[in-house]
C-alpha cells in the first residue's frame, strides 16, 4: 500500500493540475448478473475527506463502472454500520435485499492532519466477514488513491480476478483544435478519468500515441523536432525526455516490447509515403527492419515477445497482420470488412481489439478479432471510435469517440456488454493508452 501511494504522491509532485472539473461518468449497460452488493456510506467520510462524494463514491463508481456489481441504494439499506461489530446479520436477512456482499468503513482525522481508513467486506451468503484492513498516517492528498486500492481488494476477493482501479489513463488533450496554433497537451489521469494531471503542455506542436512502459514508470510518444516526427520517451517520476528517432522522414507509432528492451516502430527513412516496420533496440538503437513494401504501421507486440501485429495496406485495403520475428513470416488475420486497423493484444493474448469498418464510408467502431478463427466481433456504437486500448486485466477498452464536437474518452468491455462515456470538460481527447498494474 505504502508503494501505491508514494507512487500516486510523486506523480502529483511532477504534474500540474488541470484547471478544469472532473471528468464525468456515465454508465449505458451493464452485464446479464451482477453481484449484489451494499457500499453503505463511510462514517465521517465526505465532511472529513473533502472528496465531492467522499471514498464511498470514489469504491461505488469503480465497482459500478465495472459492470460486475449491482449495488443497494444507502435509503434501501435497513441500517448502516461502520464496521463488523456493529453489523445485525439477522437484520440484514430479514430485510430481503438480496445483496450477497458489505463493505463496511469509517473515516478519521488523526491529530496530525492525516487520516486513519478502515473498512470490512462481509458475506451475507456464509454469515462471516471476508476481509477487513486499517491504513493509519494517510495524508488527505491520497485518500482518492486509497479508495482505488479499496475497490481493488473488494473486486478481487469478490471476483477471484485483480482488481484495475490503481491504474492510470494517458491521452493526448488538443485545446482549441481549430485554431492556428492548439496546445497539445499530454495527460495523465486515474482509471476511471478524475484526477487528470497535465506532463507535458505544447503550443503549435502536436503529440501523438502515448504508449506505457511495461514498468509504468515511462511513456512513448511522437512529436515534432524541426518539423519532422519524432519519438520521445519521457520519465513520470521526474518529467526527463529523450530523444528515441529522429530518422529522416516519419518516425511512428511507438510500442514496447513485453520485457522493456527493445520497441517496435514505423518508420518511413526517407521521403516515401510509406512506412515499414522496425524493431529498435532500446540498449545500443540498432534497428532492424521487418517490412519491405506497402505501408505498414501501428505495430504491437504479442504478449511472448515472439511477434507482432501491424496493419498494412499490402493487400489493397488496410488489414491486420501478423509478423514472426524469428522466421519474418507474415500471415493476415482480417479478412471481413472495409478497414481494420490499429491492433493491440489482450493481455492474455487470446484476442485482437482493433478499430473496424464494415462498410465504405460506414461507422469506424472499435471490435474484437479472434486470431485463430479470423471472427470479427463489434464492441462499441459510436459512429467514430478510435485509438483502443486495453485495460491490464483484459476486461475493459479504452478508446476516443468522435461522434460530438469533440473527441472523449469512452471505455467499452472486450464483450460488450458495458458501456461508459467519459466526457472531458475541455478540450478534445485523443490516444488514450491504458497503463500496466502499478505495483
Amino acid at each position: 500500500m505504502h508503494k501505491i501511494l508514494q507512487y500516486g504522491l510523486s506523480l502529483v509532485l511532477l504534474c500540474s493540475s488541470l484547471a478544469y472539473a472532473d471528468l464525468t461518468i456515465n454508465i449505458t449497460q451493464g452485464v446479464d448478473k451482477p453481484y449484489p452488493m451494499a457500499v453503505v456510506p463511510f462514517a465521517n467520510d465526505v465532511q472529513t475527506s473533502n472528496l465531492p462524494q467522499g471514498m464511498t463514491g470514489v469504491i461505488t463508481n469503480d465497482l459500478l463502472n465495472s459492470g460486475r456489481f449491482q449495488l443497494l441504494a444507502p435509503n434501501k439499506m435497513p441500517s448502516q454500520p461502520h464496521q463488523t461489530s456493529q453489523f445485525n446479520w439477522q437484520v440484514w436477512t430479514e430485510a430481503n435485499t438480496g445483496i450477497e456482499y458489505a463493505l463496511l468503513g469509517q473515516v478519521q482525522q488523526t491529530g496530525n492532519g492525516n487520516y486513519q481508513v478502515s473498512f470490512d467486506l462481509l458475506s451475507l451468503l456464509g454469515n462471516r466477514p471476508l476481509i477487513g484492513e486499517k491504513f493509519n498516517n494517510v495524508p488527505a492528498s491520497q485518500l482518492r488513491a486509497l479508495a482505488h486500492h479499496i475497490s481493488d481488494i473488494v473486486f478481487q476477493t469478490i471476483t477471484g480476478n485483480r482488481g484495475y482501479f490503481s491504474t492510470r489513463l494517458a491521452y493526448v488533450e488538443v485545446i482549441n483544435p481549430t485554431a492556428e496554433n492548439p496546445t497539445y497537451r499530454l495527460v495523465v489521469s486515474d482509471e476511471d478519468g478524475f484526477d487528470p494531471q497535465v506532463l507535458l503542455s505544447q503550443v503549435g506542436i502536436p503529440i501523438a500515441t502515448p504508449q506505457w512502459s511495461p514498468d509504468g514508470t515511462k511513456l512513448a510518444y511522437v512529436s515534432y523536432t524541426n518539423n519532422r516526427m519524432t519519438i520521445y520517451v519521457i520519465t513520470l517520476s521526474n518529467g526527463s525526455r529523450k530523444i528515441i528517432a529522429n530518422f529522416n522522414g516519419m518516425n511512428s507509432a511507438p510500442s514496447w516490447s513485453p520485457d522493456g528492451k527493445s520497441m517496435a516502430m514505423a518508420l518511413s527513412k526517407g521521403d516515401s509515403a510509406n512506412s515499414d516496420i522496425y524493431v529498435m533496440s532500446l540498449s545500443n538503437h540498432k534497428l532492424t527492419r521487418y517490412t519491405s513494401f506497402a505501408n505498414n504501421t501501428s505495430p504491437f507486440w504479442s504478449t511472448d515477445g515472439q511477434s507482432l501485429v501491424f496493419n498494412s495496406d499490402r493487400g489493397g485495403s488496410p488489414q491486420i497482420y501478423q509478423l514472426n520475428l524469428s522466421s519474418r513470416e507474415v500471415s493476415r488475420l482480417s479478412f471481413t470488412g472495409a478497414q481494420n486497423f490499429a491492433p493491440v493484444y489482450t493481455p492474455n493474448g487470446q484476442n485482437l481489439i482493433i478499430m473496424n469498418q464494415a462498410v465504405g464510408n460506414g461507422p469506424i467502431r472499435i471490435a474484437r478479432l479472434n486470431p485463430l478463427t479470423n471472427k470479427i466481433s463489434i464492441i462499441t456504437r459510436g459512429q467514430l471510435d478510435k485509438s483502443p486500448s486495453v485495460s491490464p486485466d483484459g476486461s475493459m477498452v479504452i478508446y476516443a469517440n468522435y461522434d460530438g464536437a469533440k473527441g472523449i474518452l469512452a471505455e467499452a468491455s472486450v464483450d460488450g456488454k458495458v458501456q461508459l462515456r467519459l466526457p472531458a470538460t475541455e478540450g478534445t481527447v485523443q490516444s488514450p493508452a491504458w497503463s500496466p498494474f502499478l505495483n
